[in-house]
C-alpha cells in the first residue's frame, strides 16, 4: 500500500480488470440469449392457425343484453425447422365480442420437443356474459340475421427455451385470431369452419 493508504497502482488495475471481466461475461451471456431466442422466434418461425371452430350456442337477452355462449376453438401452432424444445406457461385464453371481453380460459402448460412440428390448443368457453353499451348489441342483431358472427380469440403465454441443459426465459408470446364462425343449428347440417392465419407476436 503506497503513502496516504492509497493502494497501489497493481491493485487498482487488477481491480478494474475484474470489473471489465465481469462485464465481458455478462454481455457474452445477453448476446449468447439473444442468438438463441432469435433462432427461435424469428419472424416466419411460428404460425398459428384457428382450424376448427364450433358455436353451439351464441344469444342475445334483449333486455339485459346478456349474452350466452359455448364455443370451442381448435388452435394450431406450428413451427418450422424446429432446433429446440419449447415450453409455454401461463397459458390463457380469450373471447372478445364487439371489442368486449366476454369468456376466459387457462389452458394447462404444456411443452413442445424439437422434433414437434405442429402442437393443437383447444380452448373452450361457454356461459354467461352482460355485454355494455346498444353498440355491440345493434351489431349481434345484425348478425343473427346470417348466423355468422365476428369473434376474436386472444392466446397468451410465456415461453420458455430449453437448449441442451440449459434452461432459458423467452419471449411472452400473444396469438391473435379474428374469426367468422357460423352457429350451428340441429336442424341443420353442420357449418363448414375454414381454417384461418392468426397473428403471432411477441
Amino acid at each position: 500500500m503506497g503513502a496516504g493508504g492509497e493502494l497501489c497502482y497493481p491493485c487498482r488495475r487488477s481491480r478494474l480488470c475484474g470489473v471489465v471481466t465481469c462485464v465481458v461475461v455478462v454481455l457474452a451471456c445477453l448476446l449468447l440469449v439473444a442468438i438463441v431466442v432469435y433462432l427461435v422466434f424469428r419472424p416466419n418461425l411460428l404460425h398459428a392457425t384457428a382450424a376448427q371452430a364450433d358455436l353451439s350456442t351464441f344469444s342475445l337477452a334483449l333486455k339485459a343484453w346478456t349474452l350466452t355462449y359455448n364455443l370451442s376453438l381448435g388452435l394450431d401452432l406450428t413451427r418450422h425447422k424446429p432446433r429446440l424444445a419449447l415450453r409455454y406457461h401461463t397459458v390463457a385464453a380469450d373471447a372478445y365480442y364487439q371489442d368486449q371481453r366476454f369468456a376466459h380460459a387457462r389452458l394447462p402448460d404444456f411443452a413442445q420437443p424439437a422434433a414437434t412440428n405442429t402442437t393443437r390448443l383447444s380452448p373452450a368457453f361457454h356461459g354467461r356474459h352482460q355485454l355494455l353499451g346498444g353498440v355491440a348489441a345493434a351489431a349481434f342483431r345484425r348478425e343473427d340475421t346470417e348466423g355468422t358472427f365476428s369473434i376474436h380469440i386472444m392466446v397468451a403465454a410465456r415461453t420458455e427455451i430449453q437448449a441442451w441443459a440449459l434452461s432459458l426465459p423467452g419471449p411472452d408470446m400473444k396469438v391473435d385470431c379474428p374469426l367468422r364462425i357460423q352457429r350451428w343449428n340441429a336442424s341443420a347440417p353442420p357449418p363448414v369452419f375454414h381454417p384461418t392465419a392468426c397473428h403471432v407476436s411477441y
